[in-house]
């Protein structure tokens, strides 16, 4: 029977594919796949990368062999239509819909999945046919989901594949149509189905934050690559590359090639030189090593090294070794084989390595490439889509009138891009505005441009190779996000193998108590830093208000909810979590003081009393964030809660040329004890009294330095009088402890 030739009601074609129908119509394909190598109909393998158009596209196969089989035609042709046929005007008309008529390659994937799930249950009850699921089965399905325990996007995402079933029943056959879901009825609400814990939080929001103590060391490392060692990792990677274009293959043997051979090994013997040795994985005896010598006493020779220094095979090198006999000729070996590289790099004055393997560079450029993604993901706030598609050229340097220097990066976003239907557009497009990004992330990407001569800044072609890929597997140019999981605990491997190496325990990056790092949560993790450290700095001294004024710049041009919108998020979450401390100490019985000690009041007061229990809703949200009198922000360093009214900041420049306030949070680096916003609890004279003690001990060392003793004791008096102040407007006797 041909595709179409059934039909129903006003013509409808009814979907019933060949079996050598494509899968993927010629005008959603990627650009440049031959069309024999598209899926066909009849396939039990369906490529869907072949619908991805960005340089990151991976295999995305989806495999019908391990289908329930007697369901597997329906829901082959099911899937056809779901691909083929544009999403029917329902979907579009439901509450809140946000369908598309061109389904991406991923939602594709995630609902031919929930097809799968949903034949297995109907398979383990018995039932063969579609024809013979009613509602009430479907409910079952759906209570099904809410009892496993999934989360509430999960379980949506799969009851809606079984919408998209219902509503492309006007294109399917009689037999592979499903009656209409219970949760689409009108009167219904998919919590009825779900659970009350359903929830419809999604996104970026929803991502883990780096735990602070894992993202500061890995911060430190990656900017230490980057700014400091590249230069010695580059040079190695570039000598290994020569080395490793100029073996000859087995094919393009030299004919003197042995006799080079003999005439280097009779060099070495004369001139005293070392054979190179083999410090890598030994996982062949050819190939990239040698063994020589007797059993357990076998040195391993790099061969690798030796026929690209010689520009001979590998075949021929061996040759020559063996005519040493097994005792090399005497010649010893080496601990390795260093590359002509003057590594010059140093932490803290040390040197970092005497010399760079062979064996290494390849890893140590792998290092480097994540050092830098680490460095420009993080510090630009771009989506790992976005800074994974950069490609060569793509940062730029603008200098103003006023002098400063701006940083430019072009390249390609992703998220909201349509056209003029609507339908997303695979390939993205370039973003109108640039992002604007600080210098590190513009010497990141000069690194990355260095290291390699590739279009893309993150090519494929730097992936260490162990197995080719199969003819039907697709690799695109670009590396894919998942990708990066791996290679970024290589690098965590790297890092704290070299800190122990270099007696640097104190820059060991220990786990994440939540996992892999993943490219996702660099976007979370920077708005969490930016508002939960206001006083905090980045590694090399980077202010983090700085970063975020460079992030908002932006984003702020931005009509679509993007890196402001986290931003918010964790500002908000930053508010509350202040306001909830404050309540905690007010409740527990300590005193406040300084000119804002009512206004601190006030505030947990109105806090406790309005979203005690939690704020759930984005309403609820913007409504303390935007409150003037909530306004409430803790420094972990500092001896005083700064209750911002940016009419009364003192440390805003602007305050004092008579211009609007710009403030919205407090800088922490200007604050003056003068200023009208300070209020101070018991926790802070807790903090001013370990303070003391502290400079006491320092002070007790009689070695001490006159200058840095007469700053202490200046110190000392200030904390004291902070003290006293504090205790006297609580009421209390001198010296009284408030604790």
């Amino acid at each position: 029977m041909s595709t179409l030739d059934a039909t129903v009601g006003a013509d409808i074609p009814l979907v019933d594919p060949g079996p050598d129908v494509p899968v993927v119509p010629a005008h959603r394909q990627r650009p440049g796949v031959r069309q024999d190598a598209v899926s066909r109909f009849g396939d039990l393998r369906w490529e869907l990368a072949h619908l991805q158009h960005t340089d990151t596209a991976s295999t995305k196969a989806f495999l019908w062999s391990n289908f329930p089989a007697s369901l597997r035609d329906s829901f082959m042709r099911i899937a056809w239509a779901l691909i083929n046929i544009p999403t029917p005007d329902v979907l579009h008309a439901r509450l809140g819909a946000r369908s598309r008529a061109v389904v991406s390659a991923s939602t594709v994937m995630t609902t031919l999945t929930g097809f799968r799930k949903f034949a297995r249950w109907l398979e383990a009850r018995g039932v063969t046919r579609l024809a013979d699921v009613d509602q009430e089965m479907l409910s079952q399905y759906a209570a099904h989901l809410g009892e496993k325990g999934s989360t509430g996007v999960h379980e949506e995402r799969q009851l809606f594949a079984l919408t998209r079933v219902w509503a492309y029943a006007p294109h399917l056959l009689p037999e592979d149509r499903l009656v209409m879901p219970p949760w689409e009825d009108p009167g219904a609400a998919i919590v009825d189905f779900l659970g009350d814990d359903f929830s419809r939080d999604r996104g970026e929001n929803r991502e883990v934050v780096i735990h602070p103590a894992t993202m500061s060391p890995l911060l430190v490392w990656a900017l230490r690559l980057v700014l400091d060692l590249a230069p010695d990792i580059i040079d190695a990677h570039w000598a290994w590359r020569r080395l490793k274009l100029n073996i000859r293959p087995s094919n393009a043997a030299p004919a003197d090639g042995l006799r080079l051979v003999r005439a280097y090994l009779q060099h070495l013997k004369v001139s005293g030189g070392t054979l190179p040795a083999y410090i890598g994985q030994t996982g062949q005896r050819l190939g990239n090593h040698w063994r020589a010598g007797a059993a357990g006493e076998r040195p391993l020779i790099n061969i690798s090294f030796l026929a690209g220094q010689l520009g001979v095979t590998r075949h021929q090198v061996e040759m020559g070794l063996l005519e040493l006999g097994p005792d090399l000729g005497g010649l010893p070996v080496a601990d390795g084989a260093a590359l002509a590289v003057n590594v010059s790099g140093r932490i803290d004055d040390e040197v970092w390595a005497k010399a760079i393997d062979f064996t290494e560079a390849q890893a140590l450029a792998g290092h480097l490439m994540a050092a830098a993604l680490l460095t420009i993901g993080y510090l630009s706030g771009m989506r790992p889509e976005e800074f994974l598609h950069l490609e060569r050229g793509c940062s730029s340097q603008e200098e103003r009138e006023d002098g400063t220097v701006r940083y430019r990066i072009t390249g390609r976003n992703f998220k909201g891009v349509t056209d003029e239907d609507g339908n997303t557009l695979p390939q993205g497009e370039i973003r109108p505005e640039p992002w604007t990004v600080i210098e590190l992330v513009d010497r990141a990407v000069k690194v990355l441009e260095q290291l390699h001569d590739e279009r893309l800044l993150f090519p494929r072609s730097m992936t260490v190779r162990t197995l080719e890929p199969a003819p039907a597997e697709i690799r695109a140019e670009g590396l894919n996000p998942n990708r990066f999981i791996g290679r970024i605990k290589a690098f965590i491997d790297w890092v704290n193998a070299t800190a122990t190496r270099l007696g640097r325990p104190h820059e060991l990056i220990p786990a994440d108590p939540h996992g892999p790092i993943t490219l996702r949560r660099l976007r979370r993790t920077v708005a969490w830093f930016i508002y939960r450290r206001p006083g905090g700095r980045i590694a090399l001294g980077l202010q983090y208000g700085h970063v975020g004024s460079f992030l908002a710049e932006s984003y702020g041009g931005r009509t679509k909810a993007d890196m402001l919108e986290i931003l918010d998020f964790e500002k908000t979450l930053a508010l509350a979590d202040a306001l909830a401390e404050a309540s905690d100490r007010l409740s527990a019985g300590e005193a406040v003081s300084g000119p804002a000690a009512d206004r601190y009041i006030a505030a947990a007061d109105e806090f406790g009393a309005r979203y005690a229990g939690g704020f759930a809703t984005k309403g609820q949200m913007k409504a303390l964030r935007n409150n003037p009198r909530l306004q409430i922000f803790e420094d972990p360093q500092a001896l005083l809660t700064c209750n911002l009214d940016p009419y009364k900041a003192l440390c805003d420049p602007d305050l004092a040329k008579d211009r609007k306030p710009s403030l919205r949070t407090p800088n922490w680096n200007r604050c003056n004890p003068a200023c009208a916003n300070i209020s101070r609890t018991d926790t802070h004279m807790q903090r001013a009294r370990e303070q003391l003690a502290q400079i006491d001990t320092d002070c007790a060392d009689p070695r001490l330095p006159h200058p840095i003793r007469r700053r202490l004791e200046l110190c000392r008096a200030s904390r004291e009088k902070i003290i006293q102040a504090h205790e006297a407007a609580a009421g209390r006797p001198d010296g009284e402890d408030s604790r």
